[in-house]
């Protein structure tokens, strides 16, 4: 049979033990120190790592720099030109699936006779020679062509609208060099002379002469 003075005795010590750990964490250092009971803040804590997401970053840094953004026109652009002749437009379509198309010598004289744009695309020495009216002078192997095309092209024409080449005729392809030059800024309507000045001469059609105006 336990006594009363037993309970008692063990009580007593129960509480002296307790003051002394209470004491001891009291003078432990911070590393030793040990936590209460309900003072545990990762109590609940499963390991599984954190799904939050990180903040989304609103300013380039130096390890992700941003995008680049094209820049917005400052102007708008010009007003198409307007349509070329509706029966050149019937008889000579554009043709934006090739560089260019070889016409026939009577179609030349309707288009030169309708103020078509003609270019020479012999070299400037030759075409001061000689060249027909009117013909204005892009000689496709001297160093400034693409120079001259883009000239060209800045002079906002009507790219759909008939543009003759020619040169010496025969075996030149200069006018197919000079047609190819023009389609990649894009003329859709380059119609070749194929046989060039010379035929223009053995037709007796009158020729100009001296450099490009």
């Amino acid at each position: 049979m336990v006594r009363g003075s037993d309970v008692a005795r063990v009580f007593a010590l129960i509480v002296l033990g307790a003051g002394a750990a209470a004491l001891s964490n009291v003078t432990a250092s911070t590393q030793r120190k040990l936590a209460w009971v309900g003072s545990y803040p990762r109590a609940l804590d499963t390991g599984a790592p954190a799904t939050t997401s990180p903040p989304t970053r609103l300013v380039p840094t130096a390890s992700a720099p941003a995008a680049s953004v094209p820049a917005a026109p400052t102007s708008a652009p010009a007003a198409p030109p307007a349509a070329f002749e509706p029966d050149l437009a019937r008889d000579f379509p554009p043709h934006p699936g090739k560089a260019a198309v070889e016409i026939s010598s009577e179609a030349v004289e309707r288009l030169h006779d309708r103020k078509a744009l003609f270019l020479d695309a012999r070299r400037s020495s030759v075409y001061a020679e000689g060249h027909i009216p009117g013909a204005r002078s892009l000689p496709v192997w001297e160093s400034d062509i693409d120079t001259r095309v883009k000239a060209l092209f800045e002079e906002g024409l009507d790219q759909r609208a008939p543009v003759v080449i020619y040169c010496s005729g025969g075996n030149c392809e200069d006018s197919h060099m000079l047609a190819e030059k023009l389609y990649m800024v894009g003329f859709d309507n380059v119609l070749i002379y194929k046989d060039g000045f010379p035929d223009w001469q053995k037709r007796r059609h009158p020729v100009a002469t001296g450099a490009n105006p």
